[in-house]
């Protein structure tokens, strides 16, 4: 084996242990998801993530049993290895670029829809008459983002949701100058766009190891195939 040759399988070694590990974060966070649903409704009002999280473990699944034909390929050099991780490279490849274009023409009716859930959860209703439900989900939301209310804290009246301030509690009371000053529209929105644009860096950077995959691979086929016609002939 040549010294290309082995920065070649090195490349496909390295790649495909990250995608392992990548694979095995993706799977365990679907598990979780799923043993977790009900601590999940409560904040989101009942909304069942469990198809979600589902979709995410078969996904992690999928990136382990691709991250093992790649690692083994490096290893061995096997030409039917090679082949059938080059096939799922590409096919995983042609189905990110749907994602992708799909995402980006979605991207108009997701904010819509981030939109029309804070609306609908906020719903200009004081927080002391929210069920306990909508109470969750406020506090979540408020929590999560660093926001208060749906466009201010002002909303709420003089009594400030303890989720409003950082460290408030029953004992200790919310104040104005204590909250946060921005709205949770603005911050929602914001989030889902930064959400959107993190996605779409992670995308550029799985093409471009999948592109360096898919050449690796090829290169060990057409290595191996020389070697044989080299051998017949």
């Amino acid at each position: 084996m040549g010294f290309c040759d082995k920065k070649v399988n090195a490349l496909l070694l390295v790649v495909n242990t990250v995608t392992i590990v990548v694979g095995l974060l993706v799977t365990v966070c679907g598990i979780l998801g799923i043993m977790k649903q009900s601590d999940v409704n409560e904040y989101t009002g009942g909304y069942n993530i469990e198809l979600i999280c589902y979709g995410v473990l078969i996904t992690g699944i999928i990136i382990i049993v691709v991250g093992l034909f790649g690692w083994y390929a490096g290893y061995s050099g096997n030409q039917t290895i090679a082949k059938t991780y080059v096939f799922l490279i590409i096919i995983i490849t042609l189905l990110q670029l749907t994602f992708c274009v799909i995402e980006y023409l979605k991207r108009g009716s997701i904010d819509g829809e981030v939109e029309s859930f804070m609306n609908a959860t906020f719903n200009g209703t004081a927080y002391n008459d929210m069920d306990d439900a909508r109470k969750q989900s406020v506090d979540f939301i408020q929590t999560s983002l660093e926001c208060c209310g749906l466009e201010n804290g002002g909303e709420w009246g003089a009594a400030l949701p303890a989720s409003c301030c950082a460290g408030a509690n029953a004992t200790i009371a919310c104040t104005a100058d204590a909250s946060w000053s921005a709205g949770c529209r603005a911050e929602a929105q914001a989030f889902v766009e930064a959400g959107i644009m993190t996605s779409v860096v992670i995308l550029a950077i799985g093409f471009f190891l999948e592109f360096l995959c898919i050449f690796a691979g090829c290169y060990i086929v057409k290595t191996v195939s020389g070697g044989y016609d080299k051998v017949l002939g």
